[in-house]
């Protein structure tokens, strides 16, 4: 049996530019994938998930919707209820501040007797 020896690579093999070393590397936009699943297989694959995840997602926003149709027709009914409450005490205040104007009615003038004819 040997024992394994570690290889030192020579300073001749290691590119001393970035060039060089992108030289050595196939180039990759020219490459035409092969390997994988057919497209056809992954969009099937996707619309199988999105109809899988909509169900839950309707639910969710069916019931949100429902709760916020809730929260609104309660706040209109609660400013309802204080509309007619409020309407009476809006009323009486009013009709205290509203003061109605001076009549006059025609007094016919009475004349005084003179006190001529009597002496005390």
């Amino acid at each position: 049996m040997s024992t394994p020896a570690l290889i030192q690579p020579s300073l001749e093999d290691i590119p001393q530019d970035a060039d060089e070393l992108l030289a050595g590397l196939p180039p990759l936009l020219s490459r035409v994938p092969t390997a994988g699943p057919p497209i056809w297989v992954i969009v099937g694959f996707g619309g199988v998930l999105l109809l899988l995840l909509v169900p839950p997602f309707t639910l969710v926003i069916t019931l949100m919707g429902v709760a916020l149709l809730m929260v609104l027709t309660l706040a209109a009914l609660v400013a309802l209820i204080g509309a007619v409450v409020a309407a009476p005490f809006l009323l009486v205040r009013r009709a205290r501040s509203h003061r109605l104007p001076h009549l006059s009615l025609p007094v016919p003038r009475l004349h005084h007797p003179t006190s001529e004819g009597v002496k005390p």
